[in-house]
């Protein structure tokens, strides 16, 4: 694949299970998806969730493509280059594994990396390997690839998922995800441990379409423009089009 596909590809992934990939690969894919962008959900991991949250209700409440990717074991970027001509911006959920060889073929190739994490000390221990495959796959491929950090917690106000965020933020390798603006005052991007998550993927949708979810679409819509500006697109698929 060539570094620069059609397609921006953004990689979720982590070496911990339950650290929160699919969640934010579907309810970022399903936000940029509303914003008028044309999003494949590539998904990597054998268990198939994000296929299996996208298909809910016939797949008519999501705003994206899904994409078994993990079917093409290790012809998997030569698919994902056929598929970058196709899409606007693919996003990957990985297997809950670096070892996975198609977790990285996928760092290879991305523009961006989002590495979600809980704040407990087995999820914190755990990162150190997916920083150190990040890492890696820098190195191998002579490009310099974003990767951010995305802190996943019940409690923000918490002491001790303070204290984690404070300690994630001094690793400046791998930095929090941030909102745009001053540098000075920028505020951690981070996802809650909300029920409206769960909710919406028994629906087969974002957060956007429930009742009461106002807490849950603020984190989502924070966490896509903070991605858009490292990416270097407009907020809206809109405004790209106004710029050709």
């Amino acid at each position: 694949m060539s570094n620069n596909p059609q397609a921006k590809i953004i990689t979720v992934f982590n070496e911990k299970g339950g650290s929160g990939k699919t969640t934010t690969t579907c309810q970022l894919a399903g936000t940029l998806g509303i914003r008028g962008y044309d999003v494949l959900v590539a998904d990597l991991d054998p268990q198939e969730s994000s296929a299996k949250w996208l298909a809910q209700r016939g797949g008519v409440n999501f705003k994206a493509t899904s994409w078994t990717g993990h079917r093409y074991g290790e012809n998997l970027n030569a698919q994902l280059e056929t598929q970058s001509t196709k899409h606007e911006i693919i996003v990957l959920d990985c297997a809950p594994s670096v070892e996975q060889p198609a977790t990285w073929q996928a760092l290879l190739v991305s523009d961006l990396v989002i590495i979600p994490t809980k704040l407990n000390p087995p999820d914190i221990a755990a990162l150190h390997a997916a920083k150190l495959l990040v890492k890696k796959a820098i190195e191998m491929s002579g490009r310099k690839i974003p990767a951010r950090v995305v802190p996943v917690a019940a409690r923000m106000h918490m002491t001790d998922d303070r204290k984690a965020v404070g300690d994630l933020l001094a690793d400046t390798a791998f930095p929090v995800l941030t909102q745009r603006g001053d540098r000075k005052n920028r505020e951690v991007v981070s996802l809650g441990d909300r029920k409206a998550y769960t909710r919406s993927m028994l629906i087969g949708a974002t957060a956007h379409s429930l009742r009461g979810s106002e807490d849950s679409v603020r984190e989502i819509e924070e966490m896509v423009d903070a991605i858009l500006n490292i990416l270097g697109l407009p907020d809206t698929a809109a405004a790209t089009e106004g710029q050709s």
